[in-house]
């Protein structure tokens, strides 16, 4: 009998709780993410978001600090702690994740006009990763920005700090290395 995970299910539209279903959701999700900017102009306020895990895991962190876009200070922060209801599976993170991000983002004084995520975008074997997914459930803009490319090949990187090279995967432009 496959595993069922207990989760938040505004998150998770009519998960199964399986990890098949999960990955089924991913890639019906994945069609309802918006790809242009679509966010506040100027930009007022950003939220930088991360999870770790306390007690060998079974406890997920949440962390959400709202931060002014003209200046960069901070304005708040909320530090979320829950019991983890999913064990990690790859490709999976947002399903182990969300449901603290989402608790954080809730408890912030103001909501952002812009999400950044510690973690990918559509840069994802099924084009939902967490940030993805979060904006996704949250209706708000995300960009995801991860520490390991997930999917995808690129040319080579310069050795000036600032420059870039667009990351593809299957011809589709997916990212920004």
């Amino acid at each position: 009998m496959p595993a069922v995970f207990a989760t938040d299910s505004l998150a998770f539209p009519g998960w199964d709780g399986t990890v098949a279903g999960a990955r089924a959701l991913q890639e019906e999700l994945a069609r309802t993410v918006r790809l242009q900017d679509d966010f506040a102009s100027p930009l007022r306020l950003i939220a930088g978001m991360d999870v770790g895990f306390e007690e060998n895991g079974r406890i997920t962190r949440a962390v959400a600090v709202l931060l002014n876009a003209q200046t960069l200070q901070p304005l708040a922060e909320v530090l979320v702690r829950r019991p983890t209801s999913m064990p990690y599976v790859p490709g999976l993170l947002s399903f182990r994740e969300l449901p603290a991000l989402l608790q954080a983002l809730r408890e912030l004084p103001q909501e952002p006009d812009l999400l950044l995520v510690d973690g990918h975008g559509i840069a994802h074997p099924r084009r939902l990763g967490i940030a993805a997914h979060l904006g996704v459930a949250s209706g708000l803009p995300s960009i995801g920005v991860a520490k390991q490319i997930l999917v995808g090949t690129h040319g080579e990187l310069g050795m000036q700090r600032g420059e870039q090279v667009e990351l593809f995967d299957r011809g589709e432009w997916i990212g920004t290395v």
